[in-house]
């Protein structure tokens, strides 16, 4: 039996649709940056000359589990017309439609000819490129007529494949150089638009004159387009920041060669930069990023004024006074505050990011006090030789600014004796690898005078008030509760199996409950033992379901629209066999809302903002009957070219955390809705993603890769996590009881639910009786042949009764909390 929510049976548009496209709408105005401005912009309504891939064609986000199936996407075209821009350029919009169907006809081909040729064809991987452009000519720009232009570069990347140096998926190709070299020489104002999903190079701006502003639109979801228009036009002002360091070029990023396919070994990855990642290495190395970390500018001007911090144990207060300097426009302004830390007997970053806070909307000359908070504790890095986070004694200089490059010393901080704030135990143990050499510091280059020339304020903090917690790695208690005890104890061995395994990739056998499209299930066999099953659905960028299902005469559901973009381009059979007749029979309709992506969301560096995106989402999870939604993401972007860098948040693992706790907070203020953060942890590659061997020190491995989990754990109170693909040191994740026991439930306090990634066990991969007693509840997607498999390792002894029934509480908290279980139980076991 198959419940459906019946509000599906209608395609109107609802009240919730709408109100989740205004909150689209708002992300995507807070989270474009504007990276160059010769005060051009803002422009006023009127003629404009409108170039480039992206200009209809406006990417709303990257491809694979990460795309959503909104009803329709604002371009960037529609956007500016919708604000009483008149689109001169008809004719060159018109021939590069015509060049984007010929090229997709003829990738259509050659993606057919392998599917017969019986070729291993990746649906996720093998996307369709849109072409870079066509030529513009002088007479494109005399019948513009017009002194403004827009031109939108526009590329696109996604799950599966890193971003490829050798066909300008990092840079600019030859004909675009050529066409902002034109554009640039014969238009006044010249406006740039990045549409792309990660930091890119933009040496070309050093190479071609006459370029006066330039946005990175990055991709905005359904309502970007609308959300640009309103910034160039001045109806808000631009307040996103960079949440990445951009650098000057890609050689500048440490041993970028080494990354991913570059140096021909796919099979480990060794992370030698340790912990100087990002603005980290930028800063500690003296090497000037094109934009640094935290960089943004506005229409306006603000001055930030600091005042002494103050302690309170051993949590830091900074006051900061942020005031609207200009005359003209309001703004937001984000203040953010970092710390150079003691390097007595461990080397160390420059700074590293300790809190951050936006203002309110503030009108010419209105301040706002904002108060950055940070715990001393947050700051200790990690000794490897016993196992520790420590804080070493010395002075803690607090700079507070508006990016990493733009800061002044607000404040000392004073440790008279080293502090151990954790006891932990070794993990994850390498033969170690050999990292770069370590920055040196001088003494003499510590500035310790405040803005006007006094001494800055030196906070005592005592050695005795800073708590030091001892871990216990004692093997988890198995969750107990009257009803979860209920249907634990009356399954058998071979029934814990498949409440451990997942309903399968196809079929998947009977269902409580389905909402079409989800990326699984958990089982719905044991219905009879009260066991519903629920949906688990992907992110990040909102929810991904299926658009329209048509509902055949038996009751099962098939797809009319291809659920990836690479379906499109299956042969007709295929997709007549997989995809359902819309004329031939009625449909259910869920139409999800697409918001900017986890690397665009981030850059509103607004965290209140990422919580009312996060409760949106969780509405809609609500109404189409979705318990787990795998959102959100959260891998360091280590490097620019890793594929899936759009959907994650930052290359710093606070401002990761930070968003991630915000967003997960937002999502199960829903009661019986649950985040799942992934890819825990390390998956900063997409290339051979399943059986990449990440080689890293331990400290790296804590301070960076697991960091930002840790903070949305403590803070975001997740529901579940994703192991990722991926080995580190030798061992894959999902199988590594060091993390997915020690590490995030032993220190940390997790105690919800652990899933695999998709097909992440099985033949050459993690075993999935290992990942079982590692601490992984739910093997997904799952299938008869992993529960045959689990069921044949607990008769050997292999899997452990003990691992399994703990497991099997864990799905089954999640079932019993949900949604859908209080449905089940009100049609079937209420009195």
């Amino acid at each position: 039996m198959k419940i459906r929510n019946k509000a599906a049976f209608t395609d109107a548009v609802t009240s919730l649709e709408e109100e989740n496209a205004g909150i689209s709408y708002m992300a995507a105005l807070e989270s474009i940056v504007l990276l160059e401005n010769d005060g051009t912009l803002p422009l006023a309504p009127g003629k404009v000359a409108l170039y480039g891939a992206g200009a209809e064609m406006t990417i709303k986000g990257g491809t694979g589990s990460g795309e959503v199936n909104e009803r329709h996407a604002v371009s960037i075209r529609e956007g500016l017309e919708e604000d009483g821009f008149v689109v001169t350029t008809e004719g060159w919009l018109r021939a590069y439609a015509e060049k984007y169907r010929e090229e997709e006809n003829a990738y259509a081909a050659g993606f057919l000819s392998r599917v017969k040729k019986r070729e291993i064809v990746n649906i996720m991987a093998d996307i369709f490129h849109q072409p870079f452009g066509l030529p513009v000519t002088q007479e494109d720009i005399k019948n513009s007529d017009t002194d403004t232009c827009i031109y939108v570069i526009a590329r696109q990347a996604g799950e599966g494949m890193d971003r490829r140096l050798e066909e300008n998926e990092y840079s600019l190709s030859e004909e675009e150089k050529a066409n902002l070299s034109i554009c640039a020489a014969n238009y006044d104002k010249m406006i740039v638009v990045m549409n792309v999903g990660a930091v890119f190079d933009m040496s070309f701006l050093d190479e071609i004159p006459g370029i006066n502003g330039v946005l990175y639109y990055a991709q905005q979801g359904m309502r970007g387009g609308k959300a640009f228009a309103d910034l160039i036009c001045a109806k808000a002002s631009p307040s996103a920041k960079t949440v990445d360091t951009w650098p000057g070029k890609y050689e500048d990023i440490p041993f970028a060669m080494d990354y991913s396919y570059l140096n021909g070994n796919l099979k480990e990855e060794s992370y030698r930069e340790g912990i100087y990642v990002g603005y980290r290495y930028f800063d500690s190395y003296h090497v000037e990023p094109k934009y640094p970390f935290g960089y943004g500018l506005s229409y306006t001007t603000f001055s930030i004024e600091v005042e002494p911090p103050m302690a309170d144990g051993t949590k830091i207060i900074q006051p900061v006074k942020v005031t609207n300097t200009g005359d003209t426009y309001a703004g937001k302004e984000v203040v953010q505050l970092y710390v150079s830390c003691p390097k007595e007997t461990q080397a160390g970053e420059y700074q590293k990011l300790a809190a951050f806070s936006k203002t309110e909307e503030l009108k010419p000359g209105e301040s706002q006090t904002l108060s950055l908070t940070f715990d001393m504790r947050d700051l200790a890095s990690y000794r490897e030789r016993d196992a520790v986070f420590v804080l070493e004694k010395g002075d803690y200089i607090l700079r507070c600014g508006s990016s990493s490059r733009n800061t002044s010393p607000s404040g000392i901080i004073v440790l008279e004796e080293e502090a151990v704030t954790e006891q932990c135990v070794n993990i994850c143990l390498p033969d170690l690898v050999q990292e770069m050499e370590p920055p040196v510091f001088e003494r003499a280059a510590v500035d310790t005078t405040d803005e006007i020339g006094g001494s800055l304020k030196r906070i005592k903090i005592k050695t005795a008030d800073i708590c030091k917690k001892v871990h216990r790695y004692d093997v988890p208690k198995i969750y107990t509760s009257p009803v979860t005890d209920t249907i634990l104890n009356s399954l058998s061995e071979a029934e814990l199996c498949d409440v451990v395994t997942g309903a399968g990739a196809v079929g998947g056998g009977p269902r409580f409950f389905e909402a079409p499209g989800s990326a699984g299930f958990t089982t719905g066999k044991l219905m009879s033992k009260g066991l519903p099953n629920v949906c688990l659905a992907d992110g990040p960028a909102g929810l991904r379901l299926q658009k329209t299902s048509a509902v055949s005469k038996n009751g099962s559901l098939k797809g009319v629209e291809p659920m990836f973009s690479g379906m499109n381009y299956m042969p007709c059979f295929v997709k007549k066999i997989m995809l359902g007749n819309p004329e031939k029979y009625p449909c259910v309709y869920q139409f999800t809302t697409s918001f900017p992506t986890g690397l665009a969301l981030a850059q509103s560096w607004n965290t209140a903002l990422a919580e009312q995106v996060g409760e949106a989402v969780g509405k809609e999870m609500e109404r189409y009957g979705v318990t787990y939604w795998l959102a959100p993401g959260m891998n360091i972007h280590r490097n620019p070219l890793c594929g899936r860098n759009f959907e994650y948040y930052s290359e710093d693992p606070l401002l990761s955390g930070k968003m991630a706790a915000a967003m997960s907070r937002g999502v199960q203020s829903r009661k019986g809705c649950y985040v799942t953060i992934k890819h825990f942890c390390c998956n900063n590659q997409e290339d051979n993603r399943n059986r990449v061997n990440v080689r890293i020190n331990e400290r790296a491995l804590r301070e960076i890769y697991l960091k930002g989990f840790q903070i949305a754990v403590r803070e975001g109170q997740v529901k579940a996590v994703m192991s990722s693909y991926n080995k580190v040191n030798g061992t894959y994740v999902n199988n590594s009881y060091d993390l997915l026991t020690k590490v995030l439930r032993n220190e940390w306090g997790f105690d919800g639910l652990v899933m695999t990634d998709w097909f992440a066990t099985g033949k050459g991969l993690g075993n999935p009786g290992e990942a079982i007693k590692a601490g992984n509840d739910l093997i997904m997607p799952g299938g008869g042949s992993t529960t045959k498999e689990l069921i044949r390792q607990r008769k050997t002894g292999e899997l452990d009764a003990v691992s399994l029934r703990r497991s099997a509480a864990n799905v089954i908290r999640g079932v019993v909390e949900s949604r859908i279980y209080q449905a089940y139980k009100n049609m079937f076991l209420s009195d």
